[in-house]
C-alpha cells in the first residue's frame, strides 16, 4: 500500500510542477512579447490607416467627379421630360385645332346633316320610282343573241408527239462543280414559301 501511495504522490507532483512551469512559462513569454506585439501591432495598423486615408483622398475627385456627371445626367433627364411634355402638348393642340377646322368646314359645307340629307334623297328617289320601268323584251333579246353568237372552235389534229424517257437532274441539287443551282429557270427555289 505504501508503494502504490508513493507511486501517487510522485505523479501528481510531477503534474502539478509541469502545470506550474506551463503557466509560469506563459506568464514570462507574454509579458516579454506584449510590447513587441504592440509596438508592430500599432505599426501595421497606422500604415493602414495611412494607406485607406490615401485611397480615400485619392479617391475623392472621382467620387465628385461622378456626382457631377449623375447630377448633368439628371438635369438632362429632367430636360427631355419638359420637352416631352411639352411636346404632347403641342400635338394635343394641333389635334384639337385640325378638328376644329374639319368641324368648321363640316358645318360650312353642309356636311353635318348628312344622315337626313341622306334619307330625304332615298325618299325622293322612291317616290319617282314610278316613272322608270324595266324593258324585259330588250333584256330577253340581248340574251338570245349572246347564246347564239357562241360558235365552236374546231382544232385540226396534229401528228403524235414522242416524249423521250431522258431524267432531268431537279433544280435544287449541286452540281457536279460546286456551284449552286441555276433557280431561275423554274421557282423551286420557292417550294414550300408561302409569302
Amino acid at each position: 500500500m505504501k508503494g502504490r501511495d508513493s507511486r501517487k504522490q510522485t505523479i501528481i507532483t510531477a503534474a502539478a510542477a509541469i502545470v506550474g512551469a506551463s503557466v509560469t512559462g506563459a506568464i514570462i513569454g507574454i509579458t516579454a512579447v506584449t510590447p513587441f506585439v504592440f509596438t508592430k501591432g500599432s505599426e501595421v495598423a497606422g500604415k493602414a490607416i495611412e494607406i485607406a486615408k490615401a485611397n480615400h483622398t485619392a479617391g475623392i475627385p472621382a467620387a465628385k467627379a461622378k456626382k457631377a456627371e449623375l447630377a448633368a445626367l439628371n438635369k438632362e433627364k429632367a430636360k427631355l421630360e419638359k420637352d416631352k411634355k411639352a411636346l404632347e402638348k403641342k400635338k394635343q393642340n394641333a389635334r384639337k385645332a385640325q378638328a376644329k377646322k374639319i368641324y368648321e368646314e363640316r358645318v360650312a359645307n353642309g356636311y353635318e346633316a348628312s344622315l337626313s340629307l341622306l334619307e330625304s334623297e332615298a325618299d325622293k328617289a322612291v317616290a319617282t320610282a314610278d316613272k322608270y320601268t324595266l324593258d324585259e323584251t330588250k333584256s330577253k333579246k340581248k340574251a338570245k343573241a349572246k347564246k347564239e353568237k357562241k360558235t365552236v372552235v374546231a382544232i385540226p389534229k396534229k401528228e403524235k408527239m414522242t416524249i423521250t424517257n431522258q431524267a432531268a437532274a431537279p433544280d435544287n441539287i449541286p452540281t457536279d462543280d460546286g456551284s449552286e443551282p441555276d433557280y431561275s429557270s423554274s421557282a423551286s427555289m420557292f417550294k414550300g414559301i408561302s409569302f
